[in-house]
Formats: structure tokens, sequence, C-alpha cells
């Protein structure tokens, strides 16, 4: 294969990553069910498959075109680890990661390893190949990737200074959301409660209804910072709802090694005994070979199961070898998961099961998760759409409530008999606490993400692209990039579609564009 298609290749693929199916070529497969109707043409295609949650399609698909070049080998190691747990062929890291396709390649290697039970090379060639010049977009994607491993890993410090590395750069759709559920993750292994509620208000919105393995993958990592900030109930709703229903049909099948665990965790928490075991008889379904970590998982669900049922030294047992197994493994956030579960029917669990070799972080975490199992209220506890309001002032959440409406300080001044001098101080205040940038990070943190028909009806074709985009939350240099236009004819796009809305800015039309703008006279 030449360079010139792989190049090709690496970015259609980087396309589906950064904007879902709305980019390139999965867009232009249009509402087909599956990719064109016809055999696949290449890795992409297959990838395609997968990312709609066609996983057994995948896996014959990826077989069909793999070609023996690099990017199809990591495609191919990507795809098995997803749908199996395992690979067919050895892990080696790309020898160039300069390049798109090298970078890319990067990425999907170390999704494998990360799946397959070898963390600590998914972050070893993740590390370096983050030290190489790597292409921007690429970059972002490594990044977050490592965060996750080190998530995953139990080295928290670490993750949360790479985060804060990658944080900021994150813009494109799905980059975003990526960062917003490790961020949830992060928070909720912190114990940062209302942090936590305040990223997954907003995932849901974003993820929901699920269309793609990536949204579903979002919602596993987002339940995962809900259940370690102790609120397993929320946690089971958006894994349930993220994962495409009962028996999480849009999570790859080895994605619900982590995802049942969390289920049974979320039934047991509402006295569902019986649903943790019919959850149980999903998950002994799936055949995890010899990955350990998801065995570890299976084997920590059937542990809180027991001391449930009033087993609990069996139970113990059982989530002690579960605990050994995924530490073995490099899996510190299952190992801790299982500690956790051990130490609720012995205290003395812990301090057998955790190594002095393990993060401090882990044992923090733990001793917090511990103390506070006994929390029924917060065990219990939903997540509401407007629930990051809460940590704000009764006049911070009226200016707020009519920011998101899309209006201007002044407008909102009169509105409330303020100053405009004060409701600039009260929306400085509102976008530290609820971690937005600007005005536009309160509308689409309150708007649904459904972009009401009437809007559009009054926009020319590329017009309506552009508004679909800004949206998405694209700057005006993402949208020239994508678009191929020019930063002048960007502005005069949003121009046109500001006159054919009746609004004066970005986030006014953001408002109208999901139906929650006044109508201007």
């Amino acid at each position: 294969m030449s360079d010139a298609g792989d190049l090709e290749r690496a970015t259609a693929l980087l396309e589906l990553m950064e904007h879902g199916l709305s980019a390139g070529r999965a867009g232009r497969a249009g509402d087909a069910e599956s990719v064109g109707g016809d055999a696949p043409h290449d890795w992409v295609d297959a990838y395609l498959l997968l990312f709609r949650g066609q996983f057994a399609e995948a896996l014959t698909a990826i077989a069909a075109v793999d070609d023996g070049s690099e990017p199809a080998a990591a495609a191919r190691a990507q795809i098995e680890a997803l749908c199996t747990g395992a690979v067919s062929q050895p892990l080696r890291a790309p020898h160039d990661a300069t390049t798109l396709a090298g970078a890319m390649a990067t990425f999907q290697i170390s999704e494998a390893a990360h799946l397959v039970g070898r963390i600590d090379f998914c972050a070893e060639i993740l590390t370096a190949a983050l030290a190489q010049r790597v292409p921007v977009r690429a970059r972002v994607w490594l990044r977050l990737a490592l965060v996750r491993a080190l998530l995953f890993r139990g080295e928290l410090a670490r993750a949360a200074d790479e985060f804060t590395r990658v944080a900021a750069d994150a813009k494109a759709p799905q980059a975003r959301r990526s960062a917003r559920c490790l961020r949830a993750l992060l928070d909720g292994f912190a114990g940062r409660h209302e942090a936590v509620v305040a990223e997954t208000v907003v995932l849901r919105r974003e993820i929901l209804p699920a269309q793609t393995y990536a949204d579903s993958g979002m919602a596993l990592t987002g339940a995962l910072g809900l259940a370690n900030a102790g609120m397993v109930l929320a946690a089971g709703e958006l894994l349930r709802d993220g994962g495409g229903g009962p028996g999480l049909p849009l999570l790859p099948p080895a994605l619900r090694g982590y995802g049942y665990d969390v289920l049974v965790e979320a039934a047991l928490a509402a006295g569902n005994v019986d649903l943790a075991a019919w959850i149980m008889v999903d998950f002994d379904r799936i055949d995890f070979g010899a990955n350990a970590q998801f065995r570890a998982a299976r084997e920590a669900a059937r542990a809180r199961i027991e001391i449930a049922a009033g087993n609990g030294g069996r139970g113990r047992a059982r989530a002690d070898r579960a605990a050994h197994e995924a530490f073995a493994a490099g899996s510190g956030l299952v190992g801790v998961r299982a500690v956790a579960v051990a130490a609720r029917a012995d205290e003395n669990a812990a301090s057998r099961a955790l190594s002095d070799a393990w993060p401090r972080e882990l044992r923090a975490w733990l001793d917090r998760t511990t103390d506070a199992a006994g929390d029924a209220g917060m065990r219990s506890r939903r997540v509401d759409d407007h629930a990051e309001w809460a940590q704000l002032t009764r006049s911070q959440q009226a200016v707020a409530r009519l920011a998101s409406r899309g209006l201007r300080n002044q407008e909102i001044a009169d509105a409330l008999v303020l100053s405009p001098r004060t409701v600039e101080g009260h929306l400085r205040a509102i976008f530290d606490r609820l971690g937005v940038e600007g005005r536009l990070g309160i509308v689409r943190g309150s708007a649904s993400g459904d972009i009401d028909p009437s809007a559009l009806a009054s926009l020319t074709p590329r017009q309506a692209e552009i508004a679909r985009a800004i949206v998405a939350g694209e700057s005006s240099a993402e949208l020239a990039e994508r678009f191929g236009i020019g930063a002048k004819t960007v502005e005069k796009h949003l121009s046109g579609i500001y006159r054919a809305l009746g609004v004066s800015g970005r986030a006014a039309a953001v408002a109208r564009l999901v139906g929650d703008a006044p109508e201007r006279d």
C-alpha cells in the first residue's frame, strides 16, 4: 500500500473519531445499515462496522481486508481486542509515530494492548510516541489514551498531570466528550462528587441516545467515575442507557467485562439480588479466555453477589483472588474495586491485598470508599439534568438561565434589574463553578443537543452544515479546516446564519438552533 493510501485511511479514521457518524466516509455511507451495503474495501470500512456496533461483521471484515500493512495490522488488533479480548498476532509498536498513519496505528495498538491486559505496554508505547513530533490532531488522541491507561493502572497523580496537558486541546466534538468522561473518572477517584455529577449531566446530553460504540465506551468511563464516587445507581443508569439497553449491545464484548461488574453493583445497591444474578448469567456467557483483567472483574462481580447473599467468607476469598489476578495483570482499577468488595466483608482485606508497590492514591480511594460503604443516600443518588446548577447561588442560576437562552449582558441586566457589571461578575463565577469556557458553554450545558428543524429551514444547505457544527462545539478555526474555507468565509457564513435566525451572536444562535432562544421582534 502506498504512503498516500495510508494517509487517506488514517485521515478517514481520525475524522470518524473526531466527528462520529457525521464525518467523512461515515457520512457518505448515509443511512445504510452497513458500509455502503457492499463488501468492505479496506480496514477503515471494517472499523466503521465496529463503530456502528456491528461487532461480528467487523471481525469478519477485518480478516478479509488485512493486507499485511502496519496500519491494517493495528486496526485488526484493536478490532479483535474489542470484540474478543484477545489478538491473533503479537503486538508491536509502530516504527514511526511522526506520520499521521503511524500515530493512528500507535493509538490502535495501544488500545489493543490495554484491552488484552498489557496496560504497562500500552502506557509505554504511548509515552514513547508522545516524546516524538506527533501530528497535532493525533497527539490529542494519544494523550487521551495515555490518561485512560494511567487511570486503569491506578497512577492517578500522573493521569491528572497528563490530563491537564490535553484538556485544552481536545476541541473536536468526540475528543471533548472523551476528555469529559475521563475527567469524571478522575473526579470519581478523588471523591469529588459534585464534579462527577456535573460532568456526567453534560455527558448524558451529549451521547444519549447512544448510536455508536464510542458513545457506549464514554458512557462506561463516566459510569466508572460515578461508581468510584459511590453513586452506583446513577452509574448503572448511565451505563445501561449508554450501552444500548439491557445486555449492553452497543458496548464491544470485551468492554462488557468492565460494564457488567458495574451493573451487578448497581443491582445490589438497589437491593435486587435476583437481578444481579440474571446479569451474571449474561456475564458468564462471554468467553474472556486468558484475559486476566476481565476474568478478575467477573470474579469480583460474583463475590459481590455471594456477600450480598450472606456468604461472606466465600465471597471475600473470591474477591481476594480477583484482586490479585487484576493487580498481576496491571489493572489497578479492577484490582482496587475487587479489594473494596472484600473490604466490605472484612476490614483487614485491604491491607492484605494492596501491595506497597501500588500507588498510594489507590489506598486513599479505598479508604474513602470503605468509610462511605454504608452511605445509602450516596449509593442511591440519581443524576438530574440541572444537578450541576445546584452549586450556583440563586442569583447566579437566574443569570445562567437567561444566558443559556442566548441573551446578551445588557438584556440580562434589564430583565433582572441589575447593572451590566454585576451580570458580568455573576457570569465569571458561573463559568468557574460549571467549568465551562464562556457563555456558549452555558448554552450547550443546558440544551438537549437536538436541533430544531424549523430553525434549519431558514438556512442554506452550507449554512445548515455550519450550524450543526457550531452546535457541536466547533470553533471558527475548526470550521475553516473542516470545510476547506478561509477564516473570512467562515465569518461570512456565520453572519448569514445570525441574520437568518434573528440573533446577534454565536451563543444566541446555538440557543435558537436547539429551540431555547426567545424570538426577536
